[in-house]
């Protein structure tokens, strides 16, 4: 068992015997404690030292982590004892592929995966932020638009799965959908994961019984509509706070899924609308057939129902756009509705707030355009090669956009690094240059966008805060 020094974060080793015992660190000579167990806070497991248990999944447990070589934190999951064996294992390191080979912003991926004697783990990506259940339990239900924005990306996750990967997930639930501290879902837990192309005759039923569509328990062959059907069970109990289905035992469960109608989210909930409503309904419906043909048609029937129902439609991100309003849209809409409700001074505050927001709006679709007729005319005008330097500078503006997207990455960060993309560019010489620089700018000014955003954000966070 390793172990860092709580005063100098050598990295000692002690027998399993020793758990619990003093020992003198052998680099600060210092007196320490050795951990009660291998997984106590300090413990080393591979590159990465445990601070704090965060959580279990379905077959081991998750804890928060620092990985040494690259000073991140990261969620450390270690495989459970009782799976350590052949078909365990198996399952673990086909959950780490599935994770690292999908790489979008509303899953969560994988970084690394080993093992250490009988330990097996692997990172991935540290989510600061709670569960979509957690939210329920504590607050009770969602709004409806909120509700939709949050099922709107995790189906943009299931939907890259399933068109990239040909995977479907077969666990969606609200206990697998985090919500990070920017307002963005990430769907976990891709332990049940399986592309359609390893399904067989007599597979293990597998799944969380209250969320399982029909066809998963009985060991048919599924297909992204299992998934569709999952996630309108987890719509359902965000709109309501309550299952569909609460049987008592397990069979009870599965009849209920194949034989009962569930009373309609309108009738449950008066501020769900009826098309809402039927939306959920289509979602669960018995036979993969009569449900929507796949999370691309959920996505839009989603998006056209959200252009009517929305407190402000101008948030609603594009179908498979990652749209910079994801960012702190739902702070921005109960923000701006609950102070729209007070005859008092913070109402100046919230005309501010949605002249901001309509600015912004009006200019990026002003520089949008500029550039595009800037673009055609340069095309029109001339055309030389790019210079040596062109195609290093747009790989490296590929890799910038990619990890502004996926890695949430600090504005401040993404605009020094494009200006310095853009020095190095100097005077463009080709009409592919001057795109390029123009691309540059572009991300230049998002950033800025995306800095006032948070710092609406924040401004909405410290007036709720004074609220209650």
């Amino acid at each position: 068992m390793r172990f860092q020094c709580t005063f100098c974060n050598f990295l000692v080793e002690a027998d399993e015997d020793d758990k619990g015992k003093t020992a003198q660190c052998p680099s600060c000579e210092n007196t320490i404690i050795i951990p009660a167990g291998p997984f106590e806070e300090g413990c080393v497991i591979g590159d990465f030292v445990i601070k704090e248990k965060i959580g279990s999944g379905s077959i081991g447990t998750v804890y928060k982590a620092e990985q040494i070589s690259l000073g991140r934190t990261v969620a450390l999951k270690i495989l459970s004892p009782q799976y350590t064996n052949r078909a365990g294992v198996k399952s673990f390191l086909k959950e780490a592929r599935a994770a690292a080979l999908l790489s979008h912003p509303n899953l969560v991926q994988s970084l690394a995966v080993g093992s250490e004697g009988k330990v097996c783990f692997m990172a991935m990506n540290y989510i600061r932020g709670e569960t979509v259940k957690d939210i329920i339990l504590r607050d009770g239900p969602f709004e409806e638009d909120e509700a939709l924005h949050w099922i709107q990306q995790v189906a943009e996750a299931l939907h890259y799965a399933w068109t990239d990967a040909g995977l479907v997930h077969r666990d969606v639930k609200p206990e697998n959908m985090m919500i990070n501290d920017e307002g963005i879902v990430k769907l976990t837990d891709l332990g049940l994961a399986i592309p359609l192309s390893e399904w067989k005759e007599g597979m293990k039923i597998s799944g969380s019984p209250s969320y399982m569509s029909p066809e998963q328990f009985t060991g048919k062959k599924i297909d992204c509509r299992s998934d569709i059907y999952s996630l309108g069970v987890s719509l359902y109990q965000m709109l309501s706070g309550d299952l569909p289905f609460k049987g008592e035992t397990l069979r009870t469960v599965a009849q209920q899924h194949f034989n009962d109608v569930p009373l309609p989210l309108h009738k449950l909930n008066t501020k769900v609308s009826s098309k809402v409503s039927r939306l959920v309904m289509k979602m669960m419906s018995k036979k993969p057939e009569n449900r929507f043909v796949d999370m691309d048609d959920l996505l839009h029937n989603i998006w056209q129902i959200r252009q009517e129902t929305a407190p402000n439609k101008e948030l609603v991100p594009e179908v498979h756009t990652i749209s910079i309003n994801r960012l702190d849209y739902s702070q921005q809409i109960k923000t701006l509705k609950s102070r729209l409700n007070k005859e008092d001074s913070s109402m100046a505050e919230v005309k501010e707030l949605k002249n901001l927001n309509k600015t912004l709006g009006i200019l990026f679709g002003i520089l949008t355009a500029v550039i595009v007729l800037f673009v055609i005319a340069w095309e029109i005008i001339s055309y030389q090669e790019p210079n040596p330097n062109y195609d290093i500078i747009l790989q490296e503006t590929r890799e910038l956009k990619l990890e502004a997207a996926e890695q949430n990455l600090d504005p401040d960060m993404v605009k020094k690094r494009a200006d310095e993309l853009i020095g190095r560019l100097a005077d463009p010489q080709s009409s592919e240059e001057e795109i390029l620089r123009l691309e540059l700018q572009l991300i230049v000014y998002q950033a800025e966008v995306g800095k006032l955003r948070q710092q609406i954000g924040r401004m909405g966070r410290n007036q709720k805060s004074t609220e209650r």
